[in-house]
C-alpha cells in the first residue's frame, strides 16, 4: 500500500510540475503571442551561401516593424538599401552618394510580395499567405521550433525548395530566417540584440527627403 501511495504522490507532483504548453504548439498560441509583441526594432545579419562561391555574402542592416503594418527593411552595408511599407504602401530605394533614389523598376514589384510576407511572418499570421503553404514544426533534438514554408507556385518553387521561419524565446517573435533555394543556395537571416515593445516615430517609416 505504501509504495502505491508513493507512486500517486510522485504522478501528482510531475503533473503540477509540467511546463505549460509551448506558445507556438498551435496557429492559435503564435498569433496570440505575436498580437502582444507591437514593435519591433533589431539589427540582423545576412549570409548567402552558395556553391560557387568560396566565401559567403555577408549583409548587415536594421529592421523596424509597427503593428500593423509599418516596416522598415534598410541595408547598410556592402550596398546601402532602403525598402519602407508605411500603411500597406510600399517603396524600395537605393543610396547613389548621399542620395536616396527611388527604385521603381520590375524588382519593386517582387519586393512588394516579400515585404507582404515579412508582415505577415511578424504578424503571426502565417495561414493568411497566398504565395506559400505554412506547416508549423515543433523543436526537436536536431532543430528548434519553426514554421517551414513551401510555395503554392510551381515557378517560385523552381527558385526556392522552403524557407524556414525560426521562432525566438520570446513569445511572438522571430529569431532568424533561412531560405533554401534549390540547388544548394541558402540564405541566413540572423536577428541581433532586438527590443520590443518601444515607441516608433512616424518618420522611422518615412522615406528619406
Amino acid at each position: 500500500m505504501h509504495w502505491l501511495l508513493a507512486i500517486a504522490g510522485f504522478l501528482a507532483a510531475g503533473a503540477a510540475g509540467a511546463a505549460p504548453p509551448a506558445w507556438y504548439q498551435d496557429w492559435d498560441g503564435v498569433r496570440r503571442a505575436a498580437a502582444a509583441v507591437r514593435t519591433i526594432e533589431t539589427s540582423f545579419v545576412q549570409t548567402r551561401t552558395l556553391k560557387i562561391l568560396k566565401k559567403p555574402l555577408v549583409s548587415r542592416g536594421v529592421m523596424a516593424y509597427r503593428r500593423p503594418n509599418d516596416l522598415r527593411w534598410e541595408y547598410q552595408s556592402p550596398l546601402a538599401t532602403l525598402l519602407v511599407v508605411r500603411k500597406g504602401n510600399a517603396q524600395r530605394l537605393l543610396k547613389h552618394g548621399e542620395t536616396w533614389v527611388t527604385d521603381s523598376s520590375a524588382k519593386l514589384e517582387a519586393m512588394k510580395i516579400v515585404l507582404g510576407e515579412i508582415n505577415l511572418w511578424l504578424d503571426g499570421n502565417f495561414s493568411a499567405s497566398k504565395t506559400f503553404r505554412p506547416e508549423l514544426r515543433p523543436a526537436s533534438r536536431d532543430q528548434p521550433a519553426h514554421v517551414a514554408l513551401v510555395p503554392l507556385d510551381p515557378s517560385l518553387a523552381k527558385i526556392i525548395s522552403r524557407i524556414a521561419i525560426v521562432f525566438g524565446e520570446r513569445p511572438g517573435t522571430v529569431s532568424a530566417i533561412d531560405i533554401f533555394e534549390q540547388g544548394e543556395g541558402v540564405t541566413h537571416i540572423a536577428f541581433e540584440n532586438p527590443r520590443y515593445g518601444g515607441d516608433i516615430p512616424d518618420n522611422r517609416f518615412e522615406t528619406p527627403r
